[in-house]
């Protein structure tokens, strides 16, 4: 029970994260930080829909691939979201090159800002 424990509070960890991570995009929206702020929250949504699913599976074992259960519904709609406008490492890439051109002197600032 331990073990099923553990995965259910990384699957807990992931669901928080995301949604603090669109609703920081969404405060930031009037900004001129919205920008990296939403790929920020794409590539922290993307990464939890690919764990999520999974711990969820491990934790359901093989009755959450079987049509009886909904959990291979939402696990298709998660990855089908998760292709959508570019993949985390597509933004990661994106968001690397805005913090460069940038300058690194302003780096540490402009993430503390957006936190």
């Amino acid at each position: 029970f331990q073990a099923i424990q553990q995965q259910l509070a990384v699957l807990a960890n992931e669901v928080v994260a995301s949604r603090m991570a669109v609703a920081s995009a969404c405060a930031a929206l009037p900004g001129k930080d919205w920008a990296q702020q939403a790929m920020i929250a794409k590539i922290i949504c993307g990464l939890a829909a690919g764990r999520a699913p999974a711990i969820a599976h491990q934790v359901h074992g093989a009755i959450g691939f079987t049509r009886e259960h909904s959990l291979h519904y939402a696990t298709r709609r998660l990855w089908s979201w998760r292709a959508e406008y570019g993949s985390e490492a597509q933004w990661a890439a994106k968001l690397g090159k805005m913090a460069i051109e940038h300058g690194g002197d302003t780096l540490w600032e402009r993430l503390t800002e957006a936190a």
